[in-house]
């Protein structure tokens, strides 16, 4: 047991003073540890404060939450998965046409993708006129030749038209595919341009299309 004089020093190590502006203050803190107080007897432990968790399905697209794979609210008509392939039939037709609850950049972004398809496909037909009239004699051959690039064109055009339908829907793959697209048709831009060819209308259209799909607002479409 402590004797007398050691109870009086720990008293007095503990004794408070109040020091205006200051909060409480213990006194001789480093003679009361070590005459055997607790660090815990010294400064009192502060209260611990609850934390709040918040669930990423409360806060989709939040900083460090997985991006959603349900097709974005707001559409007019049911979506499949943005990370599915998503080809269905069943409502093509309203698929293709319906840009409701589609930010405006974006719903811009789709129309010229979809202008941009037929586009190429009236070049190819415009074209086979222009390689009749300048080769004359030859016209058979390149009319044959020009036949299968409108076939071409316009199993292209379908490829496309689909994927701007699921750019439309919120797809993170399809705006992927389209921007290379884009990237394309920029290198495509600049050779058109050099050889002054009437192709460089429908590569303007598409690059066009593949900025539009990147502003600000058409990207709150896909988190």
């Amino acid at each position: 047991m402590p004797d007398d004089a050691t109870r009086r020093r720990r008293a007095s190590c503990v004794k408070r003073r109040v020091i205006p502006g200051h909060s409480h203050r213990y006194l001789g803190v480093t003679d009361a540890l070590r005459s055997g107080e607790s660090y815990a007897g010294v400064y009192p432990a502060r209260p611990v404060e609850p934390k709040v968790w918040i669930m990423s399905s409360q806060y989709p697209g939040a900083p460090g939450t997985a991006p959603s794979n349900q097709p974005p609210a707001g559409l007019g008509y049911a979506a499949p998965a943005r990370n599915s392939f998503g080809f269905d039939t069943k409502n093509l037709a309203v698929r293709l046409k319906d840009v409701s609850g589609v930010p405006q950049q974006l719903v811009y972004s789709y129309w010229l993708w979809v202008a941009g398809a037929a586009l190429g496909v009236l070049l190819s037909i415009i074209n086979v006129f222009i390689l009749t009239a300048s080769l004359g004699s030859y016209a058979g051959i390149a009319i044959g030749a020009s036949i299968g690039g409108i076939i071409w064109s316009i199993i292209w055009a379908a490829v496309v038209i689909f994927i701007a339908i699921r750019l439309k829907e919120g797809s993170r793959w399809a705006r992927i595919v389209l921007s290379i697209l884009g990237a394309l048709a920029a290198i495509g831009l600049i050779v058109s341009l050099v050889g002054l060819s009437i192709t460089a209308i429908g590569s303007a259209v598409t690059v066009a299309a593949a900025v539009l799909m990147w502003l600000p607002e058409s990207q709150k479409h896909f988190v």
